[in-house]
């Protein structure tokens, strides 16, 4: 292992202490970790809310043994590497995703620096920071982003007509910029229920958006379509009722692309009865599954194959980014305290957060170090 900077030998960490305790998590302190041979130990300037978090404290369903540090998107500063750690160096800013079996890197700091996080995250899933985009935009990216691109890219050909419900939510609205303007569908439509999550689809690039609690969006996809209906859906809704609604808007032998453990699963504690395969079969369908978590449930998964993707996708992130062609929105950024934690994913899991993503500032002195630098979206 290499490093230079001083680095504690642990720090205040925010996560679940008990199993399956669910919210509201707490402050606990652990051991900085030690980064493997193929790991970097980063520490945290900004992260960013998902709802995996708020799922591990109710389930640990990876099994870990408490206490468990969350905060898994990951923007900061390299402090140490492992001997066989090329392509990023102590000293880089750096964006990066923890492993999802791992700990991740939310700190008790109110975000006013002090002693900070600190994190691992593999060398696959680490990417240099370009210095126009801010600590706290790369941390909004790495899951979320990876989600959409692992649903879309290579799918999605140019000139399809793709539909991405929910394109107002954290995936949703950068899978939506993804296929508009990175991957060039023809036609991107999508729904929300308020008017912001509209809104933001639209701004997003979305052609149509559709309100799905006023109008039959089945209807208007076939108006649209001329009965034939999309050529792929990717959706990341979480919703049994939406999924059945969704298969249904796939055209004879498109794609059906869910995110995460998908139709009659969404509970994971019990299976349910779902339509939705039935449907898809029907027409000819081709289901595609994303979860990201199997690569680290199932490291047989997390093959040579599966990790050069993903770290394209991280490279592509940073690089669209840069270009303005999928640019995270920041709906809130809240310090990184126990008390805005636990409100953000209390919010995120009654349906209340707000469009787009809401980014964590771990380490305020650190964050606001790219502020000067030219072009930051630091805003």
């Amino acid at each position: 292992m290499k490093q230079t900077e001083k680095i504690p030998e642990t720090f205040l960490g925010i996560g679940y202490t008990r199993d399956r305790a669910g919210l509201p998590l707490e402050a606990v302190r652990v051991p900085v970790p030690q980064p493997a041979a193929d790991q970097v130990l980063i520490r945290v300037a900004a992260s960013s809310l998902n709802p995996l978090e708020y799922k591990l404290a109710d389930l640990n369903f990876m099994g870990r043994t408490p206490p468990v540090v969350l905060g898994l998107d990951l923007a900061g500063v390299v402090v140490a590497v492992g001997r066989e750690v090329k392509g990023v160096a102590i000293g880089d800013a750096v964006a990066a995703m923890a492993d999802l079996n791992g700990d991740g890197g939310w700190a008790a700091t109110g975000g006013n620096g002090g002693e900070g996080g600190y994190a691992l995250a593999l060398q696959t899933l680490t990417v240099c920071k370009p210095p126009s985009v801010s600590f706290r935009d790369a941390a909004a990216l790495p899951m979320a982003f990876l989600s959409a691109f692992a649903g879309l890219y290579r799918t999605v050909q140019a000139g399809d007509t793709v539909y991405i419900p929910g394109g107002g939510g954290g995936v949703g609205h950068l899978a939506v910029q993804m296929a508009a303007r990175s991957l060039e569908a023809g036609l991107v439509i999508s729904s929300g229920s308020t008017p912001q999550s509209i809104s933001l689809a639209r701004q997003s690039g979305a052609h149509h958006v559709f309100n799905y609690k006023r109008d039959d969006i089945a209807a208007e996809i076939a108006k649209l379509t001329g009965g034939r209906g999309v050529d792929l859906v990717f959706d990341a809704t979480y919703s049994e009722q939406g999924f059945v609604e969704t298969a249904k808007a796939v055209r004879r032998d498109g794609s059906w692309i869910v995110l995460g453990v998908g139709p009659g699963k969404t509970t994971r504690l019990v299976e349910t009865r779902s339509p939705v395969d039935a449907i898809l079969a029907d027409r000819g369908v081709k289901r595609g599954d994303v979860n990201l978590l199997r690569y680290f449930s199932e490291p047989a998964t997390f093959d040579g194959e599966a990790r050069a993707f993903l770290q394209r996708g991280m490279a592509l992130a940073m690089e669209w980014a840069t270009q303005g062609l999928v640019v995270p929105h920041i709906g809130q950024t809240i310090d990184s305290t126990v008390e805005a934690i636990n409100a953000g994913l209390q919010s995120m899991r009654a349906g209340r957060g707000p469009g787009g993503k809401v980014a964590v500032i771990v380490d305020r002195d650190l964050a606001l170090s790219a502020s000067s630098e030219p072009g930051s979206t630091d805003r």
